[in-house]
């Protein structure tokens, strides 16, 4: 005897709309997918995807908010089940790591949205920005409630070695640029305790 699928396990027209322009944008690249793909990967009608996103941006606002709720829920996961600062710190770092190694990385999500929309005032864009201050801030404040040295400079320095080994990463296809980024994190942390 089968038993009915509970309704909750059926995604949405709107969340399959969402996870397939996700997944289009992410390995295609936002200009290089248009509506009509969406369409037919989501397998709904144009008038569903309207009905949900008046436009293209309003769909890449809808997929990179999404994914920034997601990433600073697990984040701040990571962060509040850690107890050392140095820990905290250096799980983010180990959290890239499992986002590198999963089938199809490619790259820092935000920092291609940023690349790719290229104009600030795009609201997707801002999104971007806003997610990156939010890291920086994420690892200023484990900073300032460890009481190290120049808790800003600490959160702006992660970001940047956080950064460029997801971009390194997706250009050189391996981990070497996060090992040395998680390195050069260790020196950080070890300056801003002195």
């Amino acid at each position: 005897m089968t038993h009915p699928t509970p309704s909750a396990a059926i995604p949405s027209a709107r969340e399959r709309i969402l996870c397939c322009a996700a997944e289009l944008f992410y390995q295609k690249g936002i200009n290089n997918v248009g509506i009509n793909e969406v369409i037919a990967k989501s397998a709904i009608a144009r008038m569903t995807l309207y009905h949900h996103f008046a436009s293209k941006d309003a769909l890449i606002c809808g997929v990179l908010g999404e994914r920034m709720e997601r990433r600073q829920a697990e984040l701040t996961q990571i962060v509040e089940r850690t107890r050392s600062a140095q820990r905290k710190v250096l799980a983010m770092f180990d959290y890239l790591s499992q986002l590198a190694t999963a089938d199809g990385f490619r790259g820092c999500a935000f920092i291609n949205a940023s690349i790719e929309l290229a104009d600030p005032d795009h609201p997707a864009y801002r999104i971007a920005v806003s997610h990156k201050q939010w890291m920086a801030e994420l690892f200023e404040h484990i900073a300032s409630e460890a009481h190290w040295s120049q808790p800003g400079i600490f959160g702006e320095q992660c970001l940047l070695l956080w950064d460029g080994a997801a971009l390194g990463m997706q250009m050189h296809r391996n981990n070497a640029p996060l090992r040395a980024a998680r390195a050069a994190a260790t020196v950080l942390i070890k300056a801003a305790q002195r």
